[in-house]
């Protein structure tokens, strides 16, 4: 028997290490996301993710403004630009913020449907919050990102989220859902701010 249990430990274990290996760790990448309303499913902007190694920047666009965040996960700091109109602003703050509310529970929804987005099968979790705020997640496994909290919620995700839907204590909820996906190189000058640009606010 001695000699049989590796031979069994060996054989249990290899399609786990299969598994792991069919993930790839990915240190560009580039996204878009189509943001709707759940209620009105009216679409109401878009969403930008670019990563590059410990670099993230993600923009978001409005008819009402352009909010972009640039962090790196190496360091304490990230900075935030809005563009309203003709006014441009600039403010760093803390990263992730210490008022940030804690993870109550994440569960796995299953399902007997397969979700396809952008040719990738996608799992679902649901992330509830302190302050009541619930995140509904489809993510795929295949892919996992050098950089995977650009929404603070996917640190715990094993994984790339291609579709969240946001759903608040009160009000509408928000859908966000992958529309393209790119692993070309990003150029460095995509994460340089010219401060010159903006107003810097405390």
């Amino acid at each position: 028997m001695k000699r049989i249990t590796p031979f069994f430990i060996v054989f249990i274990l290899f399609p786990l290490f299969k598994l792991k290996a069919q993930t790839k760790n990915i240190g560009e990448c580039a996204l878009q996301y189509q943001i709707v309303q759940l209620e009105t499913k009216d679409t109401i902007g878009i969403k930008w993710v670019y990563i590059k190694g410990d670099q993230c920047k993600t923009t978001i666009q409005t008819s009402q403004l352009i909010q972009t965040l640039w962090f790196n996960i190496q360091l304490p700091k990230a900075t935030i630009t809005k563009d309203i109109g003709s006014s441009h602003f600039l403010q760093e703050i803390n990263y992730p913020p210490v008022n940030q509310p804690t993870l109550v529970s994440m569960k796995e929804i299953t399902t007997d449907s397969v979700i396809q987005i952008l040719g990738y099968t996608c799992k679902h979790v649901e992330l509830k919050w302190s302050d009541g705020v619930i995140y509904q997640i489809w993510y795929t496994p295949e892919i996992m990102t050098t950089v995977s909290s650009f929404e603070l919620a996917f640190k715990e995700v094993n994984g790339l989220v291609l579709r969240y839907h946001i759903i608040p204590v009160s009000g509408s909820g928000i859908k966000y859902i992958a529309t393209s996906i790119d692993f070309s190189p990003i150029s460095f000058n995509q994460f340089i701010i010219n401060k010159d640009q903006y107003q810097i606010i405390d």
